[in-house]
């Protein structure tokens, strides 16, 4: 064999092994939430792949939690489902505790969240948020019999159990309590009955639903917070495009009396608009 030949065999295969590792990187994967091809909107990629990934706790009655048939179900997972379905895809969904939820959308693990997600400052600094579904009023949860507690500036001084990432978290330290960290509501009730907490702030309809299971539970509301606190989908920041399908998902289901549909079915009023 020539030395020429030899070159250009040589020239030749180096070139089919570059258009080899080329083309296997173009066929990287690009399913789900988790994809990183930055050259597909996050609303391109939901739409190719047909599903739109949402994260909830599965634990958080009555917003999200499993019916007794073990179904996934709550007034959260139902908007989610009829908001996919407006933008022509299903929903899926995966459970995860409440503190990991934003930072599996933020690992791409999930589009978005569905889970009573309040936009507070803190938030709207790291994501962009969808129009508002849920309007609520923040509680003060005691013992029952102690009146120590009247409205949110007497939590100062007082122990509260609250999850770690919570908007309640926060609204906590900001009247003065020291946390008590839990996973969820119900051992914040837990804590309370058995003397590690004073209080627990959360959302009163998710309090009245969980008194409404448990009509025995040896706690109480025992203050109203003054403001109304709302729910959003969070999105990663730059994804302008799917911010605004979910938007006009959820203006349609305004307009048909879906989301008043369900709000009353869950709350027995309609929650998804300021009153």
């Amino acid at each position: 064999m020539s030395d020429t030949k030899s070159v250009w065999k040589k020239y030749a295969a180096a070139a089919l092994a570059v258009v080899s590792v080329v083309g296997f990187a173009s066929c990287g994967s690009s399913n789900g939430a988790g994809s990183d091809d930055s050259a597909t909107s996050e609303l391109e990629q939901v739409k190719k792949n047909g599903e739109i990934v949402f994260g909830t706790e599965g634990t958080y009655a009555p917003f999200s939690y499993h019916d007794t048939d073990d179904n996934l179900t709550g007034y959260d997972v139902e908007i989610a489902t009829a908001v996919a379905e407006e933008l022509g895809v299903k929903a899926k969904f995966v459970e995860a505790n409440w503190d990991s939820l934003l930072a599996g959308v933020d690992a791409k693990k999930f589009d978005t969240v569905a889970d009573q997600v309040t936009p507070n400052d803190g938030r709207k600094q790291k994501y962009d948020f969808t129009d508002l579904y849920t309007y609520s009023q923040g509680v003060a949860v005691t013992k029952k019999g102690n009146d120590d507690i009247k409205s949110f500036s007497d939590i100062k001084g007082k122990n509260a159990a609250e999850t770690k990432t919570s908007n309640w978290n926060q609204t906590a330290q900001e009247n003065g309590a020291n946390i008590v960290s839990v996973n969820d509501f119900a051992q914040a009730v837990d804590a309370i009955t058995s003397g590690r907490a004073d209080v627990t702030l959360n959302d009163k309809l998710a309090v009245l639903d969980y008194l409404k299971q448990k009509p025995d539970a040896d706690v109480q509301i025992a203050a109203k917070s003054e403001i109304s606190p709302a729910a959003a989908f969070p999105i990663r920041k730059g994804e302008d495009d799917l911010v605004k399908a979910l938007n006009d998902a959820l203006a349609k289901l305004q307009e048909d009396g879906t989301l008043k549909k369900l709000s009353v079915k869950y709350f027995g009023e309609d929650v998804s608009v300021k009153q």
